[in-house]
């Protein structure tokens, strides 16, 4: 993975993130991302702040990514 960020808070089903604007974005690295959140917090979404200060959300299927949405609660 070469995407920086910071897990910035975890609930029941959303893991959520904050890309950290250093090196690859969240979002240039979203299959990497995915694989390694999801190894780390199985079956939830994945929302993060991207380094304009936009929520969406990474969408995966068991950690394989599969695009890219727009996050709803």
């Amino acid at each position: 993975m070469r995407a920086n960020f910071i897990v910035d808070h975890v609930t029941a089903e959303i893991v959520f993130i904050i890309d950290q604007d250093d090196g690859m974005s969240v979002t240039n690295d979203a299959e990497a991302v995915c694989e390694f959140l999801n190894n780390r917090y199985p079956g939830r979404r994945i929302v993060y702040r991207d380094t304009m200060g936009q929520w969406d959300e990474l969408g995966h299927k068991d950690g394989v990514f599969t695009d890219f949405l727009p996050y709803r609660q």
